[in-house]
């Protein structure tokens, strides 16, 4: 069964604005824009970033910008197929064994890195090992339990790798990169700048905060890319961006509903650009730092949820293209439960629930307080993309008329994301993007907490904590339904998180780009061949 992709830190980039236009039914997936012709050597792809790459050690990656950008420098162990399934990559196959204890891998002995040097079996064995050594936040979670000293290279292309206990979602943890240990090995691990992977494209020129240019291998082992070069910019604008994308400036973008929306029919539009849209592995959701007294009580978090108008954001906001949420399972994913429903919006019920926690306008300033203290707080939300604010403001209007204050906090993108992963915050307008083979694990477990893992909320609660567990380990898909199912109740329960919305992602592509193609959940990239099919008319 699919292993989880990496949960990344997302920052809301497909909102819209707030007029209200008659509101159409959820669109079906688009189709892509496949060439009739054979494939065109050459050419330089323009991608956005839409914020800057905090770092370049893949093993300490953490944003999904990052992610997209590795995918280039760095072929994983194991691919996924557009079907999300399995693929050979680095490794051309593989064995199961000890009943999903232990898995040896043949690494393709045409595997080299940019530098030159073949791809060996300890260097799979040194980065599962500096995987554990520097906590990686994305990875390290998958890889619990690893007996490091069973996991060994049996020779130069093989290695074995053994686990402690068998895990049903273990075998897609290779769906990482390979780190070579000549150059990760000397020095300070995190400090290394210098980039070698073993993908079909290096690293040829990064501007921080402007853009980074790969190019392509001449020396790449597996299919060649036709696209001989790939600049991503750094916009952080939506508005911005899409003015890129018009003049051709920008090939691929993300673009908000609300701009979807606005050009679809527009033939001065759709003569040049075309639209790609997919329900991905992602959704929206309000996080709330548990720590912080205002949201320590279940209840309190409920009373906040019926204040999300979700229907409005819905119609509104997303023009129809979105699906409310109920928990941290997207709506097709067999692990999300359909009899979890989402909180109601009633701002009456509401306001007693909060009344019967103590919090009342004692002063009469319009403002609810207990023990002297004002129900005001900031909401952090990242700065780029102007309708992430507006969806912020809607739960602002319905909270203001219950007397809970919220201060909106736009932050670049660096800085929110830091302050997120440092628990250095109250609340915040987020996205997380999800799993093929759901492990809720990094998120929700309570050992989870960074900077061991991405439980960025705080959440600790022992029967999630025991059902997470089980969930790992239970390999009868049936018990596995219900133990997810049961922690989905709990979590919606406890609401950890105000889920909102899933939206269907959409992408302005340039007509001259060639072939491409989406994988159901994962739109157009992170899945093989993706992006590395396309060419350039």
């Amino acid at each position: 069964m699919p292993k989880r992709l990496a949960v990344v830190l997302l920052a809301l980039l497909a909102l819209a604005g707030c007029r209200k236009p008659e509101t159409p039914k959820p669109a079906a997936p688009a189709q892509p824009h496949v060439a009739a012709s054979g494939p065109v050597d050459g050419g330089r792809l323009t991608r956005r970033l839409e914020s800057d790459l905090g770092t370049l050690n893949y093993v300490l990656q953490t944003l999904d910008e990052e992610r997209q950008v590795f995918a280039y420098l760095y072929d994983p162990l194991i691919d996924l197929d557009q079907n999300l399934n399995p693929h050979p990559a680095t490794a051309a196959s593989w064995d199961i064994q000890d009943g999903g204890k232990t898995y040896v891998l043949h690494l393709d002995p045409r595997a080299t890195f940019s530098d030159g040097t073949p791809v060996l079996a300890s260097d799979v064995v040194f980065t599962l090992g500096k995987i554990l050594d520097a906590e990686s936040m994305q990875f390290a979670s998958w890889f619990e339990g690893l007996d490091r000293s069973a996991t060994r290279a049996l020779d130069d292309h093989t290695v074995r790798v053994v686990f402690k206990q068998a895990r049903v979602t273990q075998l897609l943890s290779f769906n990482i990169g390979v780190l070579p240990e000549h150059v990760y090995g000397k020095g300070d691990f995190a400090k290394i700048q210098r980039v070698v992977g073993n993908g079909a494209y290096t690293l040829t020129r990064r501007t921080p905060g402007q853009s980074v240019l790969l190019t392509r291998r001449k020396d790449y082992w597996r299919a060649r890319p036709p696209i001989a070069s790939v600049l991503f910019r750094v916009i952080h604008d939506d508005a911005v961006a899409w003015r890129a994308v018009l003049r051709g400036d920008l090939d691929v973008s993300r673009i908000s509903n609300d701009t979807w929306f606005r050009v679809k029919d527009d033939p001065a539009v759709t003569q040049k650009l075309a639209f790609v849209d997919a329900w991905l592995l992602s959704y929206n959701a309000i996080a709330w730092n548990l720590d912080d007294p205002l949201f320590t009580d279940a209840n309190v978090r409920r009373a906040l949820a019926m204040s999300y108008d979700r229907q409005r954001v819905i119609t509104e906001l997303y023009h129809g293209q979105a699906r409310p949420l109920t928990g941290p399972f997207t709506p097709d994913q067999w692990a999300n439960d359909p009899d979890v429903t989402p909180v109601p919006f009633n701002l009456t019920a509401a306001a007693a629930l909060l009344g019967s926690a103590g919090w009342r306008d004692t002063n009469g300033d319009g403002t609810l307080d207990r023990n002297g203290h004002p129900f005001a707080f900031k909401l952090l939300v990242p700065s780029g993309s102007s309708s992430s604010r507006a969806e912020s403001q809607v739960l602002q209007d319905a909270l203001a008329h219950i007397g809970v204050k919220v201060e909106i906090t736009p932050l670049d993108d660096a800085a929110f994301f830091d302050q997120i992963l440092k628990r250095n915050y109250q609340a915040a307008l987020l996205g997380w993007s999800n799993d093929p083979d759901p492990d809720p694990y990094s998120l929700f477990h309570s050992s989870q907490i960074p900077p061991a893992g991405l439980n960025v909320v705080g959440y600790r609660n022992p029967e999630a904590d025991a059902l997470i567990e089980q969930g790992r380990v239970e390999f009868d898909h049936a018990r596995r339904v219900e133990l997810y199912h049961q922690l989905h109740d709990i979590l919606a329960r406890d609401q950890p998180y105000l889920w909102t919305v899933q939206w269907a992602s959409k992408w302005a592509v340039n007509k001259r780009v060639q072939n491409v193609k989406t994988a159901n959940g994962l739109g157009l990239f992170l899945w093989y061949p993706a992006a590395q099919g396309w060419w350039l008319q």
